[in-house]
């Protein structure tokens, strides 16, 4: 089977659908599939004439950050769907994804089967119909449409009135299992990895630890590692600084995975702060690590946390406070916590992500015959 995976974001920029196309399509190949990535983000100058395992054909204009924009994306995606004898189409769509949506609509327009996987939940102002296509209940009708938890497909089967499935991100737990190291209880670390946009939330994470940090004193030095990169990274220094953090907390930027993973077995908790969270896959991976994992109530991270089993939800930055000087406080609610995270495998293992997808494909298959 030869899939065209249309999406705007795709590596190196670095984000939840960048990294789960990538990974998808690795693994598809490595079961004998043929998979091809078409996306509007440029190939940075620094890395120009680097091959990918997988063929990716970039039709992005190039502009600083690594930003994945085209305004006339329909005829290149058209050209590279012709070319490539394609059996589906799958489209990953993120907030507003002007490039997924001229995915969507060439592919039904050669009368291709399309699957829309939609990776974000709605946002709060709306958005013309041309960026969101698959939202409309007159294309919806003709893709596979589906959403990587719950808390994304619930609200697109009430826009829509058609089926929308769920297919979680994949991730193989084996990828990101440690072996703890031993931890003073009197210093507990904590560590977040995003994006450092306003989505993502990342000054109200800082307030929340400074507020916990208050509240328990001396008896517990609570730490925090962010790690990731954006826009907001001035204003979290200048945050820092102000309220003389720079002691106890540490803004690390990027990092490889192998880095992560050895900075997870160091750590004793994982922190989420979001509330437009669709899936949450850096924090399915430091559960995986064993990490408790700190997030909001209504998020797809709910998918794979469930409350004192995983880790502890929340209805708010305040109550986020007020779990991270619980959790910090009882050493052995951490220790209870991690061991679960440690020993028991979520339901997002690849082999299983991979049928659900090849289902997909095949639901889109059915519903173009009839088309």
């Amino acid at each position: 089977m030869r899939i065209a995976h249309v999406s705007d974001c795709f590596v190196p920029r670095l984000g939840g659908i960048e990294m789960q196309v990538n990974d998808l399509t690795r693994r598809q190949q490595e079961i004998g599939l043929e998979p091809e990535v078409i996306t509007a983000t440029p190939l940075p100058r620094r890395m120009a004439g680097r091959r990918f395992p997988v063929p990716v054909h970039r039709f992005g204009i190039p502009l600083p950050a690594e930003v994945a924009n085209n305004p006339i994306p329909s005829r290149p995606i058209e050209k590279a769907l012709r070319r490539g004898n394609f059996d589906v189409v799958h489209v990953h769509a993120g907030v507003g994804s002007p490039f997924a949506a001229a995915g969507v609509r060439v592919g039904l327009k050669l009368g291709l089967p399309v699957t829309v996987t939609v990776h974000c939940l709605p946002p709060a102002f709306r958005l013309p119909s041309v960026l969101t296509p698959w939202t409309t209940p007159h294309i919806a009708r003709y893709v596979a449409l589906n959403a990587v938890s719950e808390a994304a497909a619930a609200p697109l089967r009430v826009k829509t009135g058609v089926t929308v499935t769920v297919v979680p991100n994949g991730l193989n737990p084996q990828d990101w299992a440690v072996e703890p190291a031993e931890h003073d209880p009197a210093v507990v670390h904590a560590v977040s990895t995003m994006r450092l946009s306003v989505r993502k939330r990342p000054l109200p994470l800082l307030a929340a630890v400074l507020a916990a940090q208050q509240q328990l004193g001396p008896e517990v030095s609570l730490r925090l590692s962010v790690f990731g990169d954006g826009k907001l990274m001035p204003r979290m220094r200048r945050f820092i600084v102000r309220h003389e953090m720079a002691d106890t907390v540490t803004l690390a930027g990027r990092v490889d995975r192998d880095e992560l993973k050895a900075i997870y077995r160091r750590s004793d908790l994982f922190i989420a702060p979001a509330f437009l969270e669709s899936f949450g896959i850096a924090a399915l991976e430091a559960r995986c690590a064993g990490l408790p994992v700190l997030a909001m109530l209504g998020t797809g991270i709910t998918e794979f946390v469930a409350d004192r089993r995983e880790g502890l939800l929340v209805d708010g930055d305040h109550e986020m406070a007020a779990a991270l000087v619980e959790i910090s406080r009882d050493s052995t609610l951490r220790r209870e916590i991690a061991e679960h995270n440690r020993t028991t495998t979520p339901p997002t293992a690849w082999p299983t992500v991979l049928d659900r997808v090849n289902d997909e494909y095949h639901r889109a298959m059915a519903i173009s015959a009839v088309r």
